[in-house]
């Protein structure tokens, strides 16, 4: 039995899809452990303890590789009181930048 190249394109095409969400949750979990360590380093506390994928694209590393390069964001509070945004960037399986908006010291 022969297959024909459409039928291999549909038969790959799913098994993309699946290994695409796949990563995705092992990187989300990745982004959500180090931007809550990172609270925590700084007096911070993560709210909600969740991250949310903002942006996902496609750029080169430094040797010149295509990679994903994904752009998380967060909540976190200072005091309690107010709510302050966060990005965590995430560049194939390395975080490359975390960065958190002016927030109040206590």
């Amino acid at each position: 039995m022969f297959y024909s190249l459409s039928d291999l394109f549909w038969l790959f095409l799913p098994t993309l899809a699946v290994g695409y969400l796949w990563t995705g949750m092992a990187a989300k979990e990745q982004v959500r452990r180090v931007a809550a360590r990172y609270c925590r380093e700084q007096g911070l506390q993560l709210l909600d303890d969740t991250v949310a994928l903002t942006r996902t694209r496609l750029k080169r590393d430094e040797r010149g590789q295509l990679r994903l390069h994904r752009s998380y964001g967060f909540e976190f509070t200072s005091t309690g009181e107010y709510r302050y945004a966060g990005t965590v960037v995430l560049h194939g399986r390395r975080i490359t930048r975390i960065q958190l908006s002016p927030y109040h010291v206590p």
